[in-house]
């Protein structure tokens, strides 16, 4: 039974969101995935004190678990869960303990409480480092002092800045501390407040000022700090708001304002998972918001950034004594706590489960049991992925070439009629062997001195053309290139027209196909030193000219894109405003006019050069989002974000960071997974030239999957099905060692040509 191990299946994930002036509790809406856990079951035991922590000092956090005389006080090595038996109560190890250094020599000790007679509560001494902690009789129960009752919520905490570790705890009458004086000798100080409810306390720094603080029944009570934390009279409370008389409490920041918030449930009964937050500060008035209403037996209630999008999530056990014994994360989907997303990763039930990055790889892991009598213990492990229908994990990295040239562009058609879809690059384009990727693909010129950029069937032919731009001078011309043979050997030229001279000789960053004009073949969109330009393609665009049409002159000649920004049906410019340093979109007239109306999306003064934009319904509320990224070569400081549409024009844009980087000119926007949710590509320039899919969990949260490092992408990242099996492969060119083409072909189950399952 030790160490088998059980994949978790997803029960569920609901999209929350809360009324906080009503109480009322959130609508749920079922979404399609979440993250994955893999459940392992330790031991055939189980008890109430659960803790997690670094015992044998090897740098791993291993288990501690106590309870009856029967499920003795033990601890558990990570990984390979060799167990060691501490020591057996004298009645019974109570619902609490905490790790601490009790006695400054560098390990965790354990305090807890024993029963409800005599001297009670207790500590054991760590024998690490002066003897083998694996030997159980080594640990030495010494005792701090009697609580009264049974006690219950230990904590550990400097309160009287002393530099040693004081121990508060309550019984059903009283909250007391005990002050140290030395591991061997407490001072008990009680603390008496009106009501203090049937049990639940938390402590943290809520005012601010460094000292720690307590959260009782709907209140919180200020230390008064120093020596003064000692005197039961100079500690204040200050009302919260209701409370259910069996709570559990936690101190931690859920709308990322720099302050303390406190969450709550009910341990015992049926309450609201709900969080109270200050409006003007701690002592003041405090806001009730509600995450899930009620819910029954709530006694694990932690906090954590789950997902590793940044802010704080928020985990939810329910006992095995309730009817739903689920254990659920909710995701705090706009960082604020105000929209929350439940997952259940299980209904087994959880008794005070524990929250810790317990196999050291990045991500939080919950640890825990039922209580006593009710094994076994258990720790679920967080992949921190999508399942696995949906992993984007098999990658094969090509090198088509090592022959290529600077250039701006890149685009993918079947140039030489044999179906297979090929690269176009710079002046050339590069054939797609009918056997495996493991040569150089053969190179074949275009024309000289283009830099090829889309590819398009313009004359109706059935096959693609290239559109490409020439820099040099004072204007920067556009062109297409017409195969003469059905091999694309030879090429002839055609004009397409010119705009102002790019700020870089080789041409443009930004260009783009896309329906501007209602009807007809997509139009043309180019960036250039005097702003963005669409021409329109004539119906015979071998002999007419192609209408150009100045969108505008405050756009960088970065990257642009087009989406339907205000939702009237037709495609909007999003681009930044280089020196200028904004995010924003310029609205489509619909009537063919020159100079469309700016709007601002939102500053980004950090950036040193803001360089790709991109446009998407990101968080599934309908509206396009928009992602900005940042070239700057500085290590790890180019900035990814991205902005919530409010559908309003008269509403700001909520900026919400995705990642930093080296270098991140490398954008791309579609959707790997197949589950209909846009992720985003990104690459680094600089840096440790990382290449990562980041899967869109839902709610514009995202989780990065890491395909490629060590290559470089310089306006690459491009997504495409090279090889026809229906997942999209990724393509990068390079500028510092731009003699590459990099390709990553996606190895994942895919579908072929005939639309069968395909796995590579």
């Amino acid at each position: 039974m030790f160490g088998r191990l059980i994949a978790v299946l997803m029960i569920g994930y609901t999209l929350a969101s809360c009324d906080a002036a009503q109480g009322q509790g959130p609508p749920e809406e079922i979404l399609e995935s979440g993250l994955v856990f893999e459940r392992k079951e330790i031991a055939p035991y189980s008890g109430d004190v659960k803790l997690a922590g670094d015992i044998d000092g090897d740098n791993r956090l291993d288990f501690v678990l106590g309870g009856f005389p029967e499920d003795a006080m033990s601890w558990w090595r990570w990984p390979d869960l060799v167990h060691t038996v501490i020591a057996r109560p004298r009645v019974e190890f109570t619902t609490d303990g905490v790790l601490a250094d009790i006695d400054g020599d560098g390990d965790p000790d354990i305090v807890t409480a024993d029963g409800s007679d005599a001297v009670n509560l207790v500590w054991f001494e760590n024998p690490r480092p002066n003897d083998n902690p694996t030997h159980g009789p080594s640990w030495k129960r010494r005792e701090i002092g009697a609580v009264g009752s049974w006690g219950k919520d230990i904590k550990a905490a400097d309160f009287d800045g002393d530099g040693l570790v004081d121990i508060v705890v309550r019984a059903p009458g009283e909250v007391m501390i005990f002050f140290q004086e030395s591991p061997s000798s407490w001072t008990r100080v009680g603390l008496f407040f009106f009501n203090f409810g049937e049990e639940g306390m938390a402590i943290g720094d809520i005012d601010g000022d460094a000292d720690v603080d307590l959260v009782l029944h709907g209140v919180w009570a200020s230390n008064p700090g120093a020596a003064a934390a000692r005197d039961p009279a100079l500690w204040r409370s200050y009302e919260l708001g209701p409370f259910n008389p069996a709570f559990k409490a936690l101190v931690t920041d859920l709308d990322q304002d720099g302050r303390a918030d406190i969450l709550t449930s009910s341990s015992e009964h049926t309450d609201d998972v709900a969080w109270f937050q200050p409006l003007a500060g701690p002592t003041g008035r405090w806001i009730r918001h509600v995450i899930q209403p009620s819910v029954a037996g709530a006694h694990t209630l932690q906090a954590a950034d789950m997902d590793g999008d940044g802010d704080n999530d928020v985990v939810v056990g329910q006992m095995h004594t309730t009817e739903e014994r689920k254990l659920a994360i909710h995701y705090n989907i706009d960082g604020r706590g105000t929209r929350w997303a439940r997952q259940v990763i299980d209904d087994v039930g959880l008794h005070n489960g524990v929250v810790a990055d317990v196999d050291k790889d990045g991500d939080f892991d919950i640890y825990g049991a039922n209580w006593v009598g009710n094994p076994p213990v258990r720790v679920w492990i967080n992949r921190l992925d999508p399942p696995a229908s949906v992993r984007l994990d098999r990658w094969t990295y090509h090198r088509i070439t090592n022959g290529h040239v600077r250039s701006f562009g890149i685009a993918f058609s079947a140039m030489d009629g044999d179906d297979l879809t090929d690269i176009i690059s710079g002046p050339f384009w590069y054939r797609q062997p009918s056997e495996a990727w493991n040569t150089e693909w053969e190179r074949t010129p275009l024309a000289e001195g283009v830099d090829a950029v889309a590819a398009l069937d313009l004359d109706g032919d059935g096959r693609g053309e290239v559109i490409a731009q020439r820099g040099g001078g004072r204007a920067l011309h556009l062109v297409w290139l017409r195969a003469e043979d059905i091999e694309a050997r030879r090429f002839e030229e055609h004009g397409i027209g010119e705009v102002p001279a790019a700020s870089h000789e080789l041409g443009s960053q930004g260009h783009a196909l896309a329906q501007v004009v209602k009807g007809g073949k997509p139009e043309l969109a180019v960036s250039s030193g005097g702003g963005v330009f669409y021409f329109k393609i004539p119906d015979d665009p071998t002999v007419e000219p192609w209408p150009r049409t100045r969108i505008c002159v405050e756009a960088s000649d970065e990257g642009i894109a087009f989406a339907d920004i205000d939702g009237d049906g037709l495609l909007d410019l999003v681009a930044t405003t280089g020196d200028a340093k904004t995010a924003a979109w310029w609205r489509n007239p619909g009537d063919g006019s020159p100079d469309w109306e700016l709007r601002h999306v939102g500053k980004v003064p950090e950036m040193v050069y803001p360089d790709r934009v991109a446009a998407a319904d990101l968080d599934g509320d309908g509206r396009a989002d928009i992602v900005v990224t940042e070239e700057n070569g500085k290590a790890d400081s180019a900035k990814a974000y991205w902005w919530h549409n409010p559908g309003d024009s008269s509403s700001d844009w909520e900026q919400h960071e995705i990642t930093s980087r080296g270098s991140l000119n490398s954008l791309s926007v579609s959707d790997m997974t197949g589950d209909g949710r846009p992720d985003l590509i990104m690459g680094e320039h600089r840096g440790a030239l990382r290449l990562s899919s980041w899967h869109n969990l839902g709610g514009g949260r995202f989780i990065e999957q890491l395909v490629g490092e060590g290559m470089e992408s310089h306006l690459g990242a491009r997504t495409v099905d090279l090889d026809g099996d229906g997942d999209l492969d990724i393509v990068s060119i390079a500028w510092d060692a731009f003699e590459a083409i990099h390709v990553w072909r996606n190895d994942a189950v895919g579908k072929d040509a005939d639309g069968d399952q395909k796995a590579r």
